[in-house]
């Protein structure tokens, strides 16, 4: 009888410890094998992000800042959101197997690459992100090289991934990740400002800094004061526009309003439709709104708050 006693005993403890290493081993599969994130972010030199659309994004790091698409500066909010996710995303779970045909069909249909590159040729990393999970705490992706989708997170944040690669829906686009800045000048690098009141042609203005003159609209040099017109120039520091739009937006109805000449860039604003400001109410208070476009180029949507600092008339500098 005690033998009998001491071979289950023997039996019982063999299980645990095959249990015990199988649990382990698939815990170490998950942590090592399956590891979606980036130690070191410095090393980060391009991230590569494509949707099922065709539409793709490539971002670049240079030795000032990051690029998109070899055209336009990243926005540094957006860059550095993804930088802290590719840090710290971590695998929550392996997706169940009553939900892993339809992640799996979800992610080859809907989902968007990420390729991650540490300075070399070849991605260091390459996921596909695909849906939110139930609970919107998770997002379902799929790393290559691995046989089973997982559900990733960031620990102690409450939301899912993709819009922190700048993932809307199940697309991607370059305007989300350009930065917005129209204006970013130093006092001393401005030469002449023009402000031209289309509707109100008596409020427009030529101040020139070199001699320090300020023109009325007709040509003829008035007096002004000093420290509103350096005021003035120091409102050209981080001139952001709200988003950019596609140029169908404008209607045939719009108005010019402004012409804003700095240097030798031009802005110019427009009615939204034949509505001089458009007003939507956000978080209790009105944000009024125009269109815009910088040497005629691709067209923006403004705030009047923003830009009324240099939207000035005549009168704002006397």
């Amino acid at each position: 009888m005690p033998n009998k006693q001491l071979l289950y005993l023997a039996l019982i403890i063999l299980m645990a410890a095959l249990i015990w290493f199988l649990s382990s081993d698939s815990k170490s599969t998950i942590s090592l094998e399956n590891n979606f994130a980036i130690s070191d972010t410095a090393s980060v030199s391009k991230i590569f992000i494509a949707d099922r659309n065709g539409t793709t994004i490539t971002l670049n790091r240079n030795e000032k800042n990051w690029v998109v698409n070899n055209k336009y500066e990243v926005r540094k909010d957006a860059i550095n959101t993804i930088l802290t996710t590719i840090n710290q995303i971590r695998i929550q779970k392996q997706v169940s197997k009553n939900a892993f045909d339809n992640v799996i069909k979800n992610l080859a249909t809907t989902g968007v690459k990420i390729e991650i590159y540490t300075n070399q040729d070849t991605p260091n990393k390459t996921y596909t992100i695909g849906s939110s999970t139930s609970n919107h705490l998770g997002s379902y992706m799929f790393l290559a090289g691995s046989e089973t989708p997982f559900i990733v997170h960031i620990p102690s944040f409450n939301g899912f991934l993709s819009p922190r690669y700048g993932i809307q829906g199940n697309k991607i686009s370059e305007k989300s990740w350009r930065t917005t800045n129209i204006f970013n000048l130093k006092t001393e690098k401005i030469s002449r400002v023009i402000v031209n009141h289309i509707q109100e042609p008596e409020k427009s203005f030529t101040l020139t800094t070199a001699s320090m003159t300020l023109l009325n609209n007709l040509g003829n040099e008035v007096s002004f004061n000093q420290e509103n017109a350096l005021q003035f120039l120091n409102a050209f520091k981080l001139l952001n526009c709200e988003s950019f739009k596609d140029k169908k937006e404008r209607k045939e109805s719009a108005t010019l309003l402004h012409e804003l000449i700095v240097n030798n860039d031009t802005l110019r604003t427009y009615t939204i439709g034949n509505v001089k400001l458009v007003k939507d109410k956000e978080d209790n208070f009105t944000v009024k709104r125009m269109h815009a476009t910088l040497n005629n180029g691709e067209l923006m949507l403004i705030q009047d708050y923003v830009f009324n600092k240099v939207l000035i008339t005549i009168d704002q500098l006397q």
